[in-house]
């Protein structure tokens, strides 16, 4: 559904340039914005341009950043200041702490976006904004829904495509495996590594996946929570936690193996 926006959007400043579509901030009804704008008329471009807002459209979760308006080439969203995880990382990997509160607040967004149907299949820190730049779970936002997998009325546009990124990629994902939940768990299971160590778990991440290699890396970060990470990085989505919830109480509980304060499960969003 296109929901046009009464006032036009001002672009102040272009961010990005990516596959037909630029990244801007600007003003918008008096508050700052992203503004995402369709440049092309690539006809596949544009299925996935709208797409993306239409898995937006669905979503409604403090962690998961609000759609604002979509248009026939503009999708608009709040401006959230503080940068990415991957930005955070760029200084070096998180304590237990941090990487478990950014781990829990991300997994509440997943718990949402399965409850609605939606598989993200593009979990990776690029795409997790931390309002204030803090690692704390209540400052996640998750982003970007372009590769996303919706169950509901008409085709998936991506069906049988290896679309991802290689590092953060489920193997099932990559032999074109679609709408498991499970490859996200994954990919979470990857991101919390990357926190803990400053890098992905698979240095030849193409062959991991291929089955080239099945090399177990050395698991970063606390004991208690090597259980948790050797589960989310298995193989085969049977032997991984089967749900976002399950993954939260195995979460919890290392947390509190290490000491750590417990989170709520509903979590408020930090003010922007």
């Amino acid at each position: 559904m296109l929901l046009p926006p009464p006032e036009p959007v001002a672009v102040l400043a272009a961010l990005s340039h990516q596959h037909g579509v630029e990244g801007g901030s600007g003003e918008w009804r008096g508050q700052a914005v992203y503004v995402k704008t369709l440049v092309s008329d690539d006809p596949d471009t544009v299925v996935r341009f709208h797409h993306e807002g239409a898995v937006a459209a669905r979503l409604r979760h403090p962690l998961v950043t609000p759609l604002l308006a979509h248009t026939q080439t503009q999708l608009i969203f709040p401006f959230l200041p503080g940068g990415t995880l991957r930005d955070l990382l760029r200084s070096g990997p998180l304590d237990a702490g941090g990487a478990t509160a950014v781990a829990w607040g991300v997994l509440q967004a997943v718990r949402h976006l399965h409850a609605c149907g939606v598989t993200h299949h593009d979990l990776k820190p690029e795409n997790v904004l931390l309002c204030g730049g803090s690692p704390a779970a209540q400052a996640v936002r998750l982003i970007d829904f372009g590769m996303s997998h919706a169950v509901g009325p008409g085709p998936d546009i991506h069906s049988g495509t290896r679309m991802g990124t290689p590092q953060f990629m489920a193997p099932e994902q990559f032999r074109g495996v679609r709408g498991d939940p499970r490859s996200d768990l994954y990919s979470v299971g990857v991101l919390l590594f990357d926190c803990l160590a400053g890098h992905p778990p698979h240095e030849d991440a193409l062959g991991w996946l291929i089955g080239l290699s099945e090399d177990r890396p050395t698991l970063p970060g606390p004991a208690a929570l090597h259980p948790l990470l050797r589960r989310a990085l298995e193989r085969h989505p049977a032997q991984r936690p089967q749900s976002a919830q399950e993954m939260l109480t195995d979460l919890a509980a290392a947390r509190a193996a290490l000491g750590l304060a417990r989170l709520a499960e509903s979590c408020r969003p930090s003010p922007v």
